[in-house]
């Protein structure tokens, strides 16, 4: 089992974090074979999990709460709150919700879960600044900043962990944030690491994708889904060579990524957390990480900082009605 610590803190990590989005909201959520799914993960040593209050307005929280509750010392909780309370009062105020969500009195990660539109982010660091020196959590993160919310803090290092997407198929934080990121010793856990199944091979045609959150993933979209295709074949081909899936291949292009500190890659069955373990434990040849690499460069050419894998940012302006 590989494991690291966490950017600059004391907290030691496994190098797959699990997701979990899919409590909540997928075809596939089931409030059981979650819990299941989860406490397997934790019997095969990965430590690290990932929720949001967003996820089902607390219900992930909860489902992580259960599935954790006496094994709470086993593994590192992040979590996140809205954008919509990033003000220093509304921060505490979701935490204390979070806490009695996930049944614990402290969070190992807390973090932002978008940059908000009206609140000064110095102003939400120094709310998770006091929180940090109270204990009630141990380390500040966020996620879904680019460069234009890295440019309004003056010391990024008062971060310790950044969130954002990132996989062969969405590279938009080249070479920017994540020199930013080596450059402060902040860590660095990926989201939608297999662009939700694309990169694993799950869906040969749009007409398969699940009506759940899928659905606007924007390279699932025509014009778009075959040249995203086009990349997950060549990761299969590298695979293939290491006997692994492209899936574990996919995970592999980013845990050999410098500054990459854990993917976090959700399950909704205990197979998936087994199948997701193959990626551990080995290393892509340096030619076969480049070659991915140049394959899948293209696609994220044109991504500006507001551009996001849903087609949604909370610092877009309103449609006109």
């Amino acid at each position: 089992m590989e494991t690291t610590t966490l950017g600059r803190t004391d907290i030691e990590v496994t190098r797959l974090c699990i997701g979990c989005w899919q409590a909540a909201g997928w075809a596939t959520s089931d409030d059981e074979r979650f819990v299941k799914t989860v406490r397997h993960a934790m019997d095969q040593g990965l430590n690290f999990l990932d929720t949001a209050i967003a996820y089902g307005s607390g219900h992930s929280e909860q489902l992580v709460g259960k599935a954790v509750a006496g094994r709470r010392d086993q593994v590192v909780i992040a979590t996140k709150f809205t954008h919509a309370m990033s003000r220093s009062d509304d921060v505490r105020k979701s935490l204390e919700d979070s806490l009695r969500n996930l049944r614990t009195d402290y969070v190992d990660l807390f973090q932002q879960h978008w940059p908000p539109p009206d609140v000064p982010l110095e102003d939400t660091l120094g709310a998770l600044e006091q929180l940090k020196t109270e204990g009630k959590i141990r380390a500040i993160g966020v996620s879904n900043w680019l460069m234009p919310e890295w440019s309004e803090v003056a010391d990024p290092s008062r971060v310790d962990c950044l969130q954002p997407c990132y996989s062969l198929l969405w590279r938009s934080i080249e070479p920017d944030v994540l020199d930013l990121c080596r450059k402060h010793g902040i860590a660095m856990i990926p989201y939608s690491p297999l662009c939700q199944g694309i990169l694993a091979g799950r869906f040969k045609d749009a007409s398969e994708i699940p009506d759940d959150p899928r659905k606007s993933n924007r390279l699932y979209q025509p014009g778009e889904f075959s040249k995203a295709l086009d990349v997950a074949r060549a990761v299969a081909e590298v695979g293939a060579k290491y006997g692994k899936t492209a899936g574990q291949t996919a995970l592999r292009w980013l845990l050999d990524t410098d500054g990459v500190t854990a993917p976090i890659v959700g399950a909704s069955r205990p197979e998936q957390v087994d199948e997701n373990l193959g990626a551990m434990d080995w290393k892509l040849e340096p030619e076969d990480w480049r070659r991915l690499s140049d394959v899948s460069r293209s696609l994220s050419d044109d991504l500006g900082p507001l551009d996001t894998l849903w087609g949604w940012h909370p610092k877009k302006a309103r449609p006109a009605q």
